[in-house]
């Protein structure tokens, strides 16, 4: 017997194929039914009729702005923030930022915010394409290539750091090469410069070395397309691949069966989007065990709360994403964000609590008296709680956490009627419900 295709099925699949639930696509979700909502996520179609069309950066306004410059990194963090609350293609925001973490480059290096944001297009390009495509494109990306010092990569005197990380990172993981496989794969990649005066990735021919190679047992006068015809040759790529698909949109603890069943599958299909549609329309990722499992990114707890609660983008949202561990266009390291219990430290934690609270306070009298923030029963402190957690995507609250929204409600919400005390109860509920721990996870 299949799963069934209810309220928290279709919330469960958007929050990890996307960034937050509003009550809308739910509602749009059930009427299409599981098959037919993700055919549309993996096709980039929106779930609901007459979705508003994305403003491009140019058009996009923020803070009172009328015009942002492109060359400010805040600025494009802000658009691309933005892209995640309102894209009517959730699924492709949402592998934009996989490949930005499992391609990690920052701008910390890289200094230029217009290389960052191509990049940042050329997965968004590939998002649910052809990973083999999308690996041989990033070698050309000028700022992956400032980022790994492929310039510096000339015959006679090769940089290792591009092809340690092509096969570390991207393809094959640790310990599934050797030092001299890292050594004879950037031999194989000399020749290709990117040049900051007129902003064009060449080949320069005279620097590539042509004499032959051995990589992972094959041999020959070697060059880049041959190094990644090479690694798709290899049996554990498609593994490594699986693994993170499913940590990132299933469970940290994958089972072995499940990640070479997903790995099968990535050796059949053309496309990742393929992939994910077999992965979404499974039962076991609707297992109870799936549900709830992961900590959401900042930029899933960000975008989503900033769309259930249909604000607008401003810069201080970004800054937040910031403080919590999450920067745009800024991972870390070449390993990317570590993610799991590292969103939840102290720091990160107190973050959270902090945007919960300017949240609420954003929130105008309005929008808190308007028919969808009030229950059928407004007597009810159990209805006020279970409303409010229901418009911000969650479900399934603890006893623990049940008993203290229905306390609260009853103390500041049902017994007053009206007026800025009934306000700022309404705004306490909010945030009491956004720094809830079942918010955090999805």
């Amino acid at each position: 017997m299949g799963v069934q295709w209810t309220s928290k099925e279709v919330v469960h699949l958007l929050l990890r194929a996307g960034f937050g639930v509003a009550k809308e696509d739910v509602t749009a979700c059930l009427a299409l039914g599981r098959e037919e909502t993700v055919r549309c996520l993996v096709k980039g179609e929106s779930l609901i009729d007459k979705s508003p069309k994305l403003a491009s950066f140019d058009q996009f306004h923020a803070d009172g702005k009328n015009a942002l410059d492109p060359l400010v990194l805040v600025n494009q963090q802000m658009y691309w923030l933005y892209r995640m609350v309102n894209s009517p293609a959730p699924l492709i925001e949402k592998m934009t930022l996989f490949w930005h973490g499992h391609f990690a480059t920052a701008n910390y290096k890289v200094r230029d915010a217009s290389l960052m944001v191509k990049q940042n297009e050329l997965f968004r390009q590939y998002a649910l394409g052809n990973f083999k495509e999308l690996l041989t494109a990033i070698g050309q990306d000028p700022a992956m290539m400032i980022w790994l010092d492929v310039n510096q990569n000339k015959k006679g005197k090769p940089n290792e750091n591009y092809a340690r990380e092509v096969m570390e990172l991207f393809t094959l993981g640790i310990g599934h090469y050797t030092e001299m496989d890292v050594k004879e794969a950037a031999r194989a990649f000399t020749g290709w410069t990117y040049n900051k005066n007129d902003h064009k990735v060449n080949y320069n021919a005279k620097q590539h070395d042509n004499e032959s190679k051995t990589l992972l047992g094959e041999s020959g006068k070697l060059d880049a397309d041959d190094v990644i015809d090479i690694l798709f040759h290899q049996k554990v790529l498609p593994t490594f691949l699986a693994t993170k698909l499913l940590n990132f949109f299933a469970t940290e603890t994958p089972s072995d069966r499940w990640i070479q069943s997903l790995a099968e599958l990535i050796t059949q299909k053309n496309t990742v989007g393929e992939v994910l549609q077999v992965l979404f329309l499974s039962d076991e990722f609707y297992a109870d065990s799936n549900r709830r499992a992961l900590i959401k990114t900042p930029a899933d707890y960000v975008a989503g709360i900033l769309k259930c609660c249909k604000l607008s983008v401003a810069k201080g949202h970004a800054q937040a994403m910031r403080k919590m561990g999450q920067e745009l266009f800024v991972p870390p390291d070449v390993a990317g964000w570590r993610g799991g219990a590292s969103w939840l430290t102290t720091n990160c934690l107190l973050a959270r609590y902090q945007f919960a609270e300017g949240v609420a306070k954003q929130m105008n009298g309005q929008q808190l008296n308007s028919s969808a923030f009030q229950p059928t029963q407004v007597e009810s402190p159990i209805e006020w709680a279970k409303l409010f957690a229901e418009l911000m995507g969650i479900s399934g609250l603890s006893e623990q956490t049940q008993a203290s929204l229905h306390a609260y409600a009853e103390d500041t919400i049902v017994h007053i009627t009206e007026g800025k005390k009934k306000i700022t109860g309404l705004r306490g509920l909010l945030q009491l419900v956004l720094i809830s721990p079942e918010a955090q996870m999805k």
